[in-house]
């Protein structure tokens, strides 16, 4: 091999290498943006049995332009959180999120939570 040729190599294998990490990098930035949005409930579980006709819905949302609960819209913070409060009815109470990116993807959480008003069932 000549010093020629070994040096095209080089340039050859560095501008290839230089290719990969530009992609690699690309790709791991866009990754969150290709899972599409994210809804983290963090109040109350699902499932969870209430005494009290009120309860506070909260928990934090990733990657999101809209989000409603039981379809209104509700507000979050800069760091995707939100806290609502809400009325629960005697039985059963299925509470829905739902949230939609800006590529208009949509996922929905829900979230069911009994109203124990006669005090029958205990935590």
């Amino acid at each position: 091999m000549t010093r020629t040729t070994i040096l095209r190599l080089l340039k050859l294998a560095s501008v290839s290498v230089f290719a990969i990490i530009i992609v690699a990098y690309a790709a791991s930035r866009s990754f969150d943006y290709i899972r599409g949005p994210k809804i983290n409930i963090t109040h109350p579980t699902d499932w969870a049995v209430s005494h009290s006709a009120t309860t506070t819905i909260s928990g934090q949302v990733e990657r999101v332009t809209d989000i409603s609960l039981n379809g209104k819209p509700i507000f979050i913070d800069q760091q995707g959180n939100f806290s609502e409060k809400r009325l629960l009815f005697p039985g059963m109470n299925f509470i829905k999120v739902k949230a939609k990116d800006r590529f208009d993807r949509e996922t929905e959480k829900v979230v069911r939570v009994y109203y124990d008003n006669d005090g029958i069932i205990s935590n």
